[in-house]
């Protein structure tokens, strides 16, 4: 740098940068720097990993994953609160022993108090190492861009102690609600009221007789409470999972492909791979060659040739005048089009040079096929008419100036002289040159666009390279072809670089999962546990029925019969749910999805309605409902009927 520029580095125009051993507050670490070193009136910023702004809009975006959040720790509640209270009963007649005996409600807390520390001290470390898994495998899709894994480097304590704070919160609860409602009564009354909660016998024939359903029936009104909690806990899991599976299947994949790339596949020069590349006519990468082999293979259906070329032209009197006007319109009410580029100063040089001189910078750009389509899609037509068979004859160009209202360049009906020929416009367009690689040159960063066809542009340039292909295909040939693009890029020429559909398609699937992810973790997670809660509220209405049972089998009843009886019971518990969670389900999705839809802004989405994760829970739950009661028939049957019998509680 020294040696092409004499005198570099000037060293009023330094930029520094400096990397503190222990980022904390960076604007006060930063004003103490300049302060020690006596560094006074330089302008400095602190890395916006760490501006206030950038940090309340991340504690904006967080937002959304909070509440799912609060879902979650309000379903764990009701799950820990269903299981401790399998066993209530029994617990109540033992907390009536302990008041018979002494024991004050106070000492009757402190012992729940005490069991709760030592429960939640049992699930901290597997639930710190599952919690801490999901989100370091979930984290890195979200926070991208940062070399190291963003949920080790963002590790901190707190988050550790805030989980065990909130599970020994949840269990200390759910110890102590049932312990408020039986603290200020006496043993007596304690054990009266498990008295009363056994149901009498409904549903008898006049016979003196009941089946085997009817007995079943009698189980769904038993602890309507813990089925209530279960039922629940379901609902919130099927709707956040439906919500959030429909907006992941309504991300079009097709939208997406055709807003990233007009066609499937992009071969670009070397020199053209990226914006930041000015695009080399002399590179010569993309032969001829290369385009016959690709037109070759059976799987193309289409490949389309552009090529490009810088002119220096003269504008007439009329032409200068209309350029220099149009942009010395209004922008908005403080500004003009020209002063709306003074952050461009090649722009404006350019735009200087034309409006003094006359001389300006032309692109001609050579169309056929794809690239042509585009254009006639996305560039409105400012002045004249286009005419396929007209442009196609070699006789006429398409002028494009500005992708704004009004003409910017030269008019249909005038002419322009490129390569020693001079050519009629055929039309003006709005110019839009997204679909070209790379870049120009910096003297033509003020430029107007010359659209020919690909036969006039090889009379008028013979000797120009091809700039880019575009490469439609069978779609059902994907793999193949882009196999055979890999082995033709790395073999045989090494110049190009390609742009594949799969890129888009892998971009495409991330994006799509990142957005929908955190939330169809949680509503897994609150799947599980609202299925847990159901399994808990099956063996928590067969287990403490151990005595009943017994007296059903000192009557005559079978273990056939027993099993029979419980397996209607859990399927009786599953039909019941499955009638509540389908409408309840169906009604919501269908009646607020459209709504939440109609909130997003979103180009690549098309609304699409499934009740996949419904469909998915409903085989599960009735499995539970049929297995689970089975599964603790074999506890109930452990010992003799006259042993059970005796059974206390």
């Amino acid at each position: 740098a020294a040696g092409l520029l004499p005198g570099y580095p000037d060293t009023a125009s330094v930029t520094m940068g400096v990397d503190l051993w222990q980022p904390k507050e960076l604007e006060r670490q930063a004003q103490q720097i300049m302060a020690d070193q006596g560094v006074n009136q330089v302008a400095y910023t602190t890395n916006l990993a760490y501006n206030e702004a950038r940090m309340e809009m991340a504690g904006k975006q967080a937002t959304p994953f909070y509440i799912p959040a609060l879902v979650v720790l309000l379903c764990g509640f009701l799950m820990i609160y269903s299981i401790i209270h399998v066993a209530m009963d029994q617990d109540t007649r033992f907390f009536a022993g302990l008041k018979t005996l002494g024991m004050t409600p106070r000492q009757i807390r402190w012992f729940l108090l005490e069991k709760a520390g030592l429960l939640s001290l049992f699930g901290l470390l597997p639930g710190w190492l599952m919690g801490f898994g999901i989100h370091y495998l979930v984290t890195p899709r979200i926070v991208t861009g940062m070399e190291q894994n963003p949920a080790i480097y963002f590790l901190s304590w707190e988050t550790f102690a805030l989980a065990a704070l909130s599970a020994f919160g949840t269990v200390l609860l759910a110890y102590f609600l049932p312990a408020v409602r039986t603290g200020g009564r006496m043993p007596t009354q304690m054990l009266r009221n498990l008295e009363e909660g056994v149901p009498k016998g409904q549903g008898r024939s006049s016979t003196g007789k009941v089946g085997i359903l009817r007995l079943a029936l009698r189980s769904l009104w038993r602890n309507k409470g813990r089925t209530i909690l279960s039922l629940l806990s379901l609902l919130l899991s099927l709707l956040l999972l439906c919500s959030t599976w429909i907006r992941y299947t309504s991300y079009d994949e097709d939208l997406y492909l055709n807003g990233m790339s007009p066609w499937d596949y992009t071969i670009e020069d070397g020199s053209a791979a990226s914006t930041v590349q000015r695009y080399n006519p002399n590179n010569r990468a993309i032969t001829e060659q290369i385009v016959s082999d690709l037109r070759g293979r059976g799987e193309v259906l289409e490949v389309s040739v552009l090529k490009s070329k810088e002119v220096e032209l003269r504008a007439s009197d009329g032409l200068r005048q209309r350029i220099v006007d149009f942009y010395n319109e209004p922008y908005d009410e403080t500004m003009t089009r020209r002063e709306s580029q003074a952050a461009y100063p090649d722009w404006c040089a350019g735009l200087d040079c034309l409006e003094q001189t006359g001389s300006y910078y032309g692109i001609v750009i050579a169309l056929e096929d794809a690239y042509l389509r585009y254009v006639l899609d996305n560039c409105p037509v400012t002045s004249g008419d286009f005419d396929v068979e007209q442009f196609a004859d070699g006789r006429y160009v398409v002028a494009a100036g500005a992708y704004v209202e009004g003409v910017s360049s030269p008019a249909a009906g005038e002419t322009v002289e490129l390569g020693g020929e001079r050519l009629s416009v055929l039309a003006s367009v709005m110019g839009d040159t997204s679909f070209l690689s790379g870049s120009n040159s910096l003297e033509s960063s003020f430029h107007l666009t010359y659209f020919v066809p690909l036969s006039l542009f090889d009379r008028l340039f013979p000797d120009e390279g091809i700039r880019q292909l575009a490469v439609n295909i069978d779609h059902d040939g994907q793999e193949e072809f882009e196999h055979y693009l890999s082995t033709y890029k790395q073999s045989l020429n090494r110049g190009i670089s390609v742009r594949m559909r799969s890129d888009y398609q892998e971009v495409f699937q991330n994006a799509r999962l990142n957005e929908c992810l955190p939330k169809l973790i949680v509503g897994i997670v609150l799947m599980a546990i609202g299925l847990l809660n159901f399994a808990n509220m099956l063996v928590t209405k067969t287990m403490v029925r151990r005595k009943e049972f017994a007296v059903y089998q000192s009557l005559g009843m079978t273990s056939g019969q027993l099993r029979w009886l419980l397996l209607t019971e859990g399927l009786l518990h599953g039909a019941l749910l499955t009638v509540i969670l389908l409408p309840v389900t169906f009604s919501v999705t269908w009646f607020g999805m459209p709504a939440v839809f109609s909130r997003l802004n979103t180009w690549c989405m098309t609304y699409h309605y499934t009740l996949a994760p419904l469909w998915a829970a409903l085989p599960l739950m009735l499995f539970l409902a049929a297995a689970v009661p089975l599964m603790c028939c074999r506890f109930i049957e452990k010992g003799s009927i006259t042993e059970r019998l005796r059974i206390v509680a």
